[in-house]
């Protein structure tokens, strides 16, 4: 059995839409720690997760060959577009598909300045980005939802967005169910994940404690390191630690983190089973109309 074959058969059943795009990408990284292991996440994450946003600024990304695809960006997606590389490079031999990381914010300009092939993203293209790069055209591939996350030794199953946001932007829980908390992780680049969380929080300025960390693979590591500690990254890196777990949300309401709310979430926003703010796109971006390479690609992935 090939691995195309192999990664369609694991996420078979994994959405059910009928209008939704590739079952293979759709739910994407809900599942992806199950199939790569955390431990060869952690490895890919950590490998090009700051190569695009540096390159990006020096200009020493230069765009593929004929017969070479450069996708760039988004730290959540990069898992899955690695299985979906090693598979197309499985079933279209001589063609070479290199992925790296670098953040959403390094996806959008990457592809903005057509120094990659095709840029991914964890959040859609903001206002200001398509005027500063109006050829991007967005090729939504799945969705995915953001989870805050403590260490596993913690005793904390539940917060309020009230909490959360006091925790983020004083440094510190005056009461409340986050009291114990010491250590508080970020993103230290421009992130599609951080981007979705400030919108739910309602803020997109940090006390100077709070650390940044480069990736989901980067926060991930720095709580499941660090006793007593939070952090929020993508529902798929959570899922697939044993070090730590993902807390329960209430926001007006209780919201329960499980892979099958937000599944059902992602399907229909009017569910109300998972806060929408958390709830995100998952974008490939290329500069105008896809080539017939990339198009072949992107087909391929939604396929």
């Amino acid at each position: 059995m090939n691995i195309g074959t192999r990664i369609k058969n694991l996420f078979a059943g994994m959405w059910e839409d009928t209008q939704a795009v590739s079952p293979i990408v759709a739910t994407l990284v809900l599942v992806v720690v199950a199939i790569t292991g955390a431990a060869a996440v952690g490895t890919i994450m950590g490998t090009f997760s700051s190569d695009v946003s540096e390159e990006s600024n020096t200009g020493e990304v230069t765009s593929a060959s004929s017969t070479e695809l450069l996708i760039a960006g988004s730290t959540t997606v990069q898992p899955v577009s690695e299985l979906l590389a090693e598979a197309y490079m499985e079933e279209h031999q001589g063609v070479k598909v290199t992925v790296q990381g670098g953040g959403s914010g390094a996806g959008v300009s990457s592809a903005g300045l057509d120094i990659v092939d095709i840029g991914a993203a964890s959040r859609d293209v903001k206002p200001d980005e398509l005027a500063k790069y109006p050829n991007i055209v967005t090729h939504k591939i799945g969705g995915s939802a953001v989870v805050v996350i403590v260490n596993s030794a913690s005793s904390i199953t539940n917060a309020t967005k009230a909490e959360i946001n006091e925790i983020y932007v004083n440094g510190t829980a005056s009461s409340g169910n986050l009291t114990t908390i010491t250590a508080v992780f970020d993103r230290s680049e421009e992130s599609g994940t951080e981007d979705t969380f400030c919108k739910w929080i309602g803020s997109t300025t940090f006390h100077s404690s709070v650390e940044g960390k480069s990736g989901n693979a980067g926060v991930l590591k720095a709580v499941e390191d660090t006793p007593n500690s939070i952090g929020f990254v993508d529902f798929g890196f959570a899922d697939g630690s044993d070090e730590v777990h993902a807390i329960n949300l209430y926001d007006g309401k209780q919201y329960f983190v499980t892979k099958d709310n937000i599944k059902d979430q992602l399907k229909d926003s009017t569910k109300g089973t998972y806060p929408d703010k958390l709830a995100r796109p998952l974008n490939y971006l290329t500069n105008g109309e896809p080539n017939s390479m990339e198009q072949a690609f992107i087909t391929f992935a939604m396929s």
